[in-house]
C-alpha cells in the first residue's frame, strides 16, 4: 500500500474514534443530567401547616415536580380567570351599549309611528281640500265634502289604512301606511295637473283683458274718474270724462300695457297730447294720453306689463298725468270695473 494511501487510512481512524468517543462522552453527559434532573424533581420537601392552637401539626410532603405542576396550574387558573373577566366586563360593556341603542330605536320607532300618524292624517285632509278644489276648478259647483272625502280616501286607499286593519305586525303596518300615502300623493298628481291647466287658462284670459293698474310700481292716485266731471277748463260747465286721470305728480314714470295686444296707434294729439292705442282679444281697447315719450312702435305686439311709454304733461293738460281709456267695442268702459276683476282675481 502506498505510503500516502496508509497515512490518510491512519487519520480516519483516528477522527473516527475521536467521534465516537465525543458522542459516547456526550451521551453519558446527556444520562447524566436527566439523572440530576430527575432526582432534583423526585426530592421531597415538607410542607408543615401549624396551628395556634394546641392541635399538633400538619406536615405534607411534596416533591419538585408535583409543586411546579400546582403552580403551573394556578398560573394557568389565574390567566383564565383573569381571561374570563376581562371577557365578561367587554361583553356586558357590549350588552349595556345595545340596550341603550335598542331603547334609543324604539324611542325612535315610537316617534316614526306618530309621524306616521300625523302624515297620514294630514294626507287625508289633503285628499279632502285637493277634491274640493279640483271640483271648483273644474266649475262642478260647490263639491260635496262628505262624499268626496269617502270617495278620495277609497281611492288613494287611506281608508283602510286610517282603520289600520292592515297587518298585526306594527311595523309591517307603518310600512304599508307610508306606501298608502305614496300612493295617495301619486295619484294626486293629475288632479293637481288638471288645477294647473285651469288656472293657466285663467291665467291667459287675465292677461288678455286690461285689468291691471297702468303706472308701473302701483304709483299714482286717481285725479278725475271715469263719467260726468266738472270741466277744469271751463269752471261750472260739466262733460263726460272718458277714462281716468291719474297723477304721481311727476314726470317720467313708467307706463305699461294693461293686457296682452297690438300696438294700432300712436301719434300726437292737442288734446291727448302724445297717445298710445292697443287692440287686445275679445274686443277690448285701450288708450293712453299725455305720454313724455313712446317706447313702442305701431304695429308692434306687447305682453301685460310692458312698458309702452313715460307718464308727461303733453296735450292739453293742468299738470303731468296719465288719461286712460278702455273701450269694449265701440263703447267707452270705465277701466276700474276691470281693476276690481284684478283685485278679486289675486285675493
Amino acid at each position: 500500500m502506498p505510503e500516502g494511501l496508509r497515512s490518510l487510512k491512519e487519520t480516519e481512524k483516528r477522527w473516527y474514534a475521536r467521534l465516537v468517543q465525543g458522542l459516547t462522552g456526550g451521551a453519558d453527559v446527556v444520562r447524566v443530567a436527566i439523572r440530576r434532573f430527575f432526582s432534583w424533581g423526585r426530592a421531597r420537601f415538607v410542607i408543615a401547616l401549624i396551628p395556634q392552637s394546641e392541635k399538633p401539626a400538619r406536615r405534607f410532603e411534596i416533591s419538585r415536580f408535583s409543586f411546579i405542576a400546582i403552580g403551573i396550574a394556578l398560573v394557568l387558573f389565574v390567566g383564565l380567570a383573569v381571561f374570563s373577566l376581562s371577557a365578561y366586563g367587554a361583553t356586558a360593556l357590549r350588552a349595556a351599549s345595545l340596550d341603550a341603542q335598542l331603547t334609543k330605536a324604539r324611542q325612535n320607532i315610537d316617534q316614526m309611528r306618530e309621524s306616521t300618524e300625523n302624515l297620514l292624517s294630514e294626507t287625508a285632509k289633503f285628499q279632502e281640500k285637493l277634491g274640493q278644489v279640483v271640483d271648483i276648478a273644474q266649475s262642478k259647483g260647490k263639491p260635496d265634502v262628505q262624499q268626496n272625502t269617502s270617495d278620495t280616501l277609497k281611492t288613494a286607499g287611506l281608508a283602510d289604512l286610517i282603520s289600520g286593519q292592515l297587518s298585526d305586525d306594527p311595523v309591517s303596518r307603518d310600512v304599508l301606511r307610508l306606501n298608502g300615502i305614496a300612493g295617495a300623493l301619486d295619484k294626486s298628481l293629475p288632479a293637481l295637473d288638471d288645477i294647473a291647466n285651469v288656472l293657466a287658462s285663467q291665467k291667459d284670459v287675465m292677461t288678455e283683458v286690461p285689468n291691471i293698474w297702468p303706472v308701473k310700481g302701483d304709483l299714482g292716485h286717481i285725479t278725475m274718474y271715469f263719467g260726468q266731471n266738472e270741466n277744469p277748463f271751463a269752471t261750472g260747465q260739466w262733460y263726460l270724462h272718458t277714462g281716468i286721470d291719474i297723477s304721481t305728480n311727476r314726470v317720467g314714470d313708467s307706463i305699461l300695457a294693461t293686457a296682452d295686444g297690438k300696438v294700432i296707434d300712436i301719434h300726437y294729439d292737442a288734446s291727448l297730447g302724445n297717445s298710445v292705442t292697443i287692440q287686445h282679444s275679445h274686443g277690448f281697447t285701450t288708450r293712453y294720453g299725455h305720454l313724455r315719450s313712446f317706447a313702442v312702435k305701431k304695429g308692434q305686439r306687447v305682453s301685460q306689463g310692458d312698458v309702452i311709454g313715460y307718464l308727461g304733461n303733453t296735450g292739453k293738460t293742468t299738470g303731468p298725468h296719465l288719461h286712460y281709456e278702455v273701450y269694449l267695442g265701440t263703447s267707452l268702459i270705465d277701466p276700474l270695473r276691470f281693476l276690481s276683476i284684478r283685485k278679486e282675481y289675486h285675493e
